[in-house]
């Protein structure tokens, strides 16, 4: 048997070629042809001393879709919660087969820009299959089945951030009364009411139970999500969705009201008295919007609004990120800054404060501001 420390060179005259041949630990051979000696020498050198260090990543007829199957199902899913796991997949689905007949091996950044560049997905969705497989690719080269990095330099344009929409003072009054005075959406009345009022997560009101109601505020420790048409509880992404949150005294009353008649279980129910199903809510919430004769936004501005609404009041950003859930109040400034108000106006007489422009010099200012121009005369 052929060492794998050595291999072997030679020049093959019916092709003019320098042919090398290194065989692996297990005995496989690998050739290649090169139009000098040194080339071929280098590249035997090279592969003995991959074979030698660890480093040989042995050949494998593996396709790209075959790895993302491997990848989702090993990998993936036992990490991620059940809905994330489920856009994952869909998001995979994406993969045609142009690139995912492609063995792993011989696909290339390259082939994958070019994919993307030409495919009619969204920018959303190009974004998001992006860090899919780039999560895939890291995988692979950890579980040694490439030896390059096929997503590295694949870049895709972010897709420009959703203005915060959110509603009116007046728009939330119409929708009030507009749930109030129809008989088959009264029953709304009390979620609309604890988001209007505590900024919370649709699945967040949704997981309420009796247990869950502390004195003056609600405690928020799960979120009731749709997984296939059935509702799962789940709890909070980080610690920072773990949070108590103060409510208005006649919400509070409505909440103990509903809850009186439970031992157990969700306070806000379905006319069966079952869990409430996420799009069963957003179609409602369609409805609502329509006979209230409001442009459509979804039921999330809600929480928009409640974050703007209390930013504007002057509460400050910490305490408005902490009865959001937010992890980073940097997150929460980002998305509602804006609201701050006053926060353009004063920007001009602070900086003259902090700077303490009104003592200065103005024309030492100006001048210091000025670029010097270059002197155009000629030495004589």
């Amino acid at each position: 048997m052929t060492k794998y420390r050595e291999g072997s060179i030679y020049y093959e005259t019916n092709r003019g070629k320098w042919h090398a041949s290194v065989a692996d630990p297990q005995g496989h051979r690998t050739h290649k042809r090169f139009d000098t000696e040194v080339e071929a020498n280098a590249w035997r050198l090279s592969m003995a001393a991959k074979y030698i260090k660890g480093n040989y990543v042995a050949k494998s007829d593996i396709t790209l879709g075959t790895w993302i199957l491997q990848y989702l199902s090993v990998f993936a899913k036992s990490k991620v919660r059940e809905k994330t796991f489920l856009n994952y997949a869909n998001t995979a689905a994406h993969i045609n087969e142009t690139l995912a007949d492609v063995e792993l091996q011989k696909l290339s950044p390259i082939a994958v820009q070019s994919y993307i560049n030409n495919s009619d997905m969204t920018d959303g969705m190009k974004d998001r299959l992006v860090k899919l497989l780039c999560r895939a690719s890291k995988k692979a080269i950890a579980t040694g089945l490439i030896e390059k990095d096929f997503m590295a330099g694949v870049e895709v344009l972010k897709p420009e951030p959703k203005e915060v929409e959110i509603f009116s003072p007046e728009e939330l009054n119409i929708i009030m009364e507009t749930i109030d005075s129809d008989a088959r959406l009264r029953r709304h009345h009390l979620l609309i009411s604890v988001a209007i009022a505590s900024g919370c997560l649709m699945g967040e009101i949704l997981a309420l139970t009796p247990q869950d109601l502390d004195g003056d505020a609600i405690k928020i420790n799960k979120s009731l999500v749709e997984v296939n048409g059935v509702a799962k509880l789940q709890p909070p992404k980080t610690k920072a969705g773990y949070r108590r949150i103060p409510l208005p005294k006649n919400i509070m009353a409505e909440l103990y009201q509903a809850a009186y008649a439970l031992k157990d279980g969700e306070i806000i129910r379905n006319a069966k008295g079952n869990p409430c199903l996420t799009t069963n809510i957003d179609k409602t919430w369609k409805r609502i919007l329509k006979k209230a004769g409001i442009p459509y936004r979804k039921f999330h501005c809600l929480r928009h609004t409640h974050a703007s609404m209390l930013l504007a009041a002057g509460v400050p950003i910490l305490e408005v990120a902490k009865r959001l859930g937010h992890s980073r109040p940097s997150h929460t400034l980002n998305l509602y800054g804006h609201a701050i108000p006053g926060y353009d106006s004063q920007m001009p007489s602070l900086v003259e404060k902090v700077f303490n422009i009104e003592n200065c010099n103005r024309e030492g200012i100006l001048a210091a501001s000025c670029l010097a121009l270059p002197s155009t005369t000629k030495k004589s």
